[in-house]
């Protein structure tokens, strides 16, 4: 049919030229950003998943920069501290030098003089170490996490002490001797009640001290009877007591060994405990006895109190420094192992870096040499659809002619 009005076939080849022209643009843009994806329209779900990948290669390059301020700060602190062994080490061949026989006071005085500049010198390492403003070595910097993932809470922590001369000592081992008390009482009526039993431990010492404390009264020979288990929470910390009424009128209580550990200014240690119980027993267990531990009140020995102008003042100080650099080495043995903890989570940032790029390369990245064909297929069509357009445009000429 020959029609004016409508021309079918320019109106085809219009769409297909339309559509060839939006696929060269299409492929102009994305060989020039080099993208494939350019907005959402062009692959929505690859868009999330190129975001999402995106946000973890960032946040993993920002690890691998966290990770080696971690390092730097380690090295840091590890430099003063080479320093400061090396300062202790003179100040113990100066100990036992000062320790010999054949020194006068003169000389002993004179060697306390270098003693004392070096304590200083200590003192000022530790005061004056710093990274970024921040104190490493005064005993303010505690312990402190390094976010070292893509994500929350991935992170490796540091911790740094004070190592001032007056915070480098031999310390103290505090041992007391156990406490036992045991009863035996009668059954005076046929009652089977309940019984009750109560410890009280306070702690408090200068510096941190372990405690063990064991609290034992002994069985009765004879099972049956009333079993009750009083549980007593204390902190964290539990005694389990179980307490047994004979038939032959004794009773007896167990408890299991109970560990705590306190810290703080010089105090006391204090284990009471009582019994009570309306059985009827004739007598009582109880377990009054208390002993006292004073920690701290004694000057300890530390290497800023150290004094070599005599021979036995010479002969201490050797083991307060001793101490000391076995304390200092602790701490950078832990530093050593934090560096290369560290080391070990860049390579491995590294590795996930380059892995999860290539993946988000593959989504969102432009093949070229596909994108190039297919640039010039669509120039082509649009080229073709042209002047098929224009050959479509002729047709309604047919129907002038009839005319």
């Amino acid at each position: 049919m020959i029609s004016v009005n409508t021309n079918v076939t320019s109106m085809k080849a219009q769409g297909n030229l339309g559509k060839a022209n939006m696929g060269v643009q299409t492929s102009m843009e994305r060989l020039a950003s080099g993208m494939r994806i350019n907005s959402a329209k062009d692959d929505a779900a690859g868009l999330q998943i190129s975001n999402r990948l995106t946000s973890q290669v960032n946040g993993l390059d920002v690890a691998k920069r966290n990770a080696n301020d971690g390092i730097s700060i380690a090295q840091t602190a590890e430099g003063a501290m080479q320093e400061s062994t090396n300062i202790l080490q003179r100040m113990r061949d100066l100990s036992l030098q000062s320790a010999n026989g054949s020194n006068s006071a003169k000389d002993r005085g004179a060697m306390q003089k270098e003693i004392g500049a070096l304590q200083d010198e200590l003192t000022r390492i530790s005061e004056t170490t710093s990274f970024g403003g921040q104190k490493l070595l005064d005993g303010s910097y505690g312990t402190q996490s390094f976010q070292v993932g893509s994500e929350a809470n991935e992170t490796i922590s540091v911790s740094l002490s004070d190592v001032g001369a007056d915070k480098l000592s031999e310390g103290r081992a505090i041992t007391a001797g156990g406490i036992t008390k045991a009863g035996v009482g009668e059954l005076t009526d046929g009652n089977d009640n309940d019984g009750s039993l109560s410890f009280a431990i306070d702690t408090t010492g200068n510096g941190t001290a372990d405690v063990t404390v064991t609290a034992a009264i002994g069985d009765a020979s004879d099972a049956g009877g009333v079993v009750e288990a009083i549980n007593k929470a204390m902190a964290d910390k539990e005694i389990n007591i179980a307490a047994n009424v004979k038939d032959d009128g004794s009773i007896g209580f167990a408890g299991n060994l109970v560990n705590t550990s306190a810290s703080g200014t010089p105090a006391a240690v204090v284990i009471t405990g009582t019994g009570e119980g309306t059985g009827g027993t004739a007598g009582t267990f109880t377990a009054g006895n208390k002993t006292d531990l004073t920690v701290g009140a004694n000057n300890s020995s530390n290497v800023g109190t150290i004094d070599i102008s005599t021979a036995g003042g010479a002969q201490a100080a050797v083991g307060v420094i001793d101490k000391a650099i076995e304390q200092i080495d602790n701490q950078r043995a832990d530093l050593g192992a934090v560096q290369n903890r560290m080391g070990h989570t860049i390579n491995n940032l590294g590795n996930i870096q380059n892995n999860v790029s290539d993946a988000r390369s593959r989504i969102q990245d432009v093949d070229f040499a596909k994108e190039t064909a297919q640039l010039t297929k669509n120039q082509i069509l649009s080229r073709t659809s042209s002047a098929m357009l224009s050959q479509a445009n002729q047709l309604p000429q047919v129907a002038q002619s009839l005319l």
